[in-house]
């Protein structure tokens, strides 16, 4: 492949990125949509990893994987989501575009490695209103609106003996979630009011991770994973404000508004908030692949969320238990062919489905979920120490999810494309004087 071309297509997937607000109306329930792994050797193969052999990526979904790298390997990049709504009435979509994460990893001794970054792990965003009467027979308009976001700090550790795999990781959690309700009258001499509640996290949280390896012949291989988050308590600080206001168009600013609020609070927690707790659920993944070491693998793995056991402040979220089923592969035709006209032998191609239930429960009907994801790993230039080559990659990875109810008639339906830049590098080279 010419730089050129590499350039045409990263110019044109970016220029894709529309910055814009997400916006799920399911989002509001536990502490928002999950994410699933940004690092491309998770996200391009649908979330599966607990059992994959991955020496030059980084794989969160297991990190006894940390204990196979062979080089210094970093990642970062961006990751858009667009979500198409379909009801029985009508039918909008909203996108939402964001750092996918950032990470480093490197061998500190033969089948031992650290890595460490940063990584979303949930957002919430919704809007959503419905009318009613009051007492008098004047109209009323709830409004509901939501936003924030949980994102984490990751340290993990792995290391391999005898063919058996163990990784630890610790995460710190932290970011805020706000919730806004309103009351919009429709006689004129009623207040509209406005409340909003804000809740900040943080704590610390811990997961593991096992593989065994049993090797088939000279080059193939069965590897056996098996992973689990655990269930934590963290840590919240809580407060809420009220206040009227009235609908119309001003400037403020220079700007047009259409609310103007009043700056007297009629409740106003700020100084002096309440502590609580956020309940993060448990997370067990575990599955099977086999491969031929540089060419290609295949997986096939379970997860289960608790999300059952999620609670913000004494309160349940609305959810329950969430299962799938992952199957994936990855192939490489030929990672050591030579010379441009065999480039795209070269290029890593990840392909993966899911399907299972989501945990979300909306008036007593749970979504069930379907994605698929698939992505190209596009090498550049490799480099050569002593009898090993390495080199860098650009991934551009898409992924589609639908989740649906047709008891409910709403569908989403979400187009996500994430597109990174993998950097594999030789550091703490041991020199040899004459």
């Amino acid at each position: 492949m010419s730089k050129n071309l590499l350039l045409y297509i990263l110019i044109g997937t970016f220029s894709f990125l529309a910055k814009g607000q997400g916006n799920s109306p399911f989002s509001q329930f536990g502490p928002g949509d999950f994410f699933e792994s940004n690092f491309q050797s998770n996200f391009s193969r649908a979330g599966s990893g607990t059992s994959s052999i991955t020496s030059n990526q980084i794989n969160l979904a297991n990190p006894a994987t940390f204990s196979q790298f062979s080089f210094t390997t970093g990642e970062t990049g961006i990751y858009s989501s667009t979500n198409f709504i379909n009801s029985n009435t009508s039918s909008t979509y909203f996108n939402y575009t964001n750092l996918s994460g950032f990470g480093l990893g490197f061998p500190i001794a033969k089948k031992m490695g650290l890595a460490f970054g940063f990584t979303p792990l949930a957002k919430q965003n919704y809007n959503y209103s419905f009318p009613s009467t009051l007492p008098d027979s004047s109209a009323v308009e709830y409004q509901y609106e939501g936003d924030g976001s949980l994102n984490k700090v990751f340290l993990g550790y792995g290391i391999e003996r005898k063919n058996i795999s163990i990784g630890v990781t610790g995460h710190y959690v932290f970011g805020r979630l706000n919730d806004i309700s309103k009351a919009v009258y429709e006689n004129p001499s009623a207040q509209n009011i406005r409340f909003q509640n804000f809740s900040s996290v943080s704590g610390f949280g811990l997961n593991a991770g096992l593989q065994y390896k049993q090797e088939i012949g000279t080059d193939k291989y069965l590897n056996f994973g098996l992973f689990y988050e655990l269930g934590n308590d963290y840590t919240t600080s809580n407060y809420e404000t009220a206040n009227y206001y009235v609908n119309g168009q001003f400037i403020e600013n220079s700007e047009k508004v259409t609310e103007f609020h009043e700056t007297t609070f009629i409740i106003d927690t700020r100084d002096s908030p309440v502590k609580g707790k956020m309940t993060l659920p448990s997370t067990l993944q575990g599955g099977v692949s086999l491969g031929k070491l540089e060419s290609w693998e295949t997986s096939m793995e379970y997860k289960f969320r608790g999300l059952g056991s999620y609670e913000l402040n004494d309160q349940r979220g609305g959810l329950e238990n969430a299962n799938k089923i992952i199957l994936s592969s990855r192939i490489v035709p030929n990672s050591k062919a030579l010379g441009k006209e065999n480039y795209w032998k070269t290029i890593s191609y990840n392909f993966g489905v899911h399907a299972g239930n989501t945990g979300i429960v909306a008036q007593n009907e749970e979504l069930n979920e379907f994605g698929i994801n698939f992505g190209f790993g596009l090498p550049l230039k490799k480099f050569k120490y002593q009898t090993e080559s390495f080199g860098s990659s650009v991934f551009v990875s898409l992924g589609y999810l639908n989740r649906f109810n047709n008891n409910l008639g709403i569908n989403e339906n979400f187009l996500n494309i994430n597109a990174s830049v993998v950097l594999n590098d030789k550091w703490f080279i041991k020199r040899k004087f004459q």
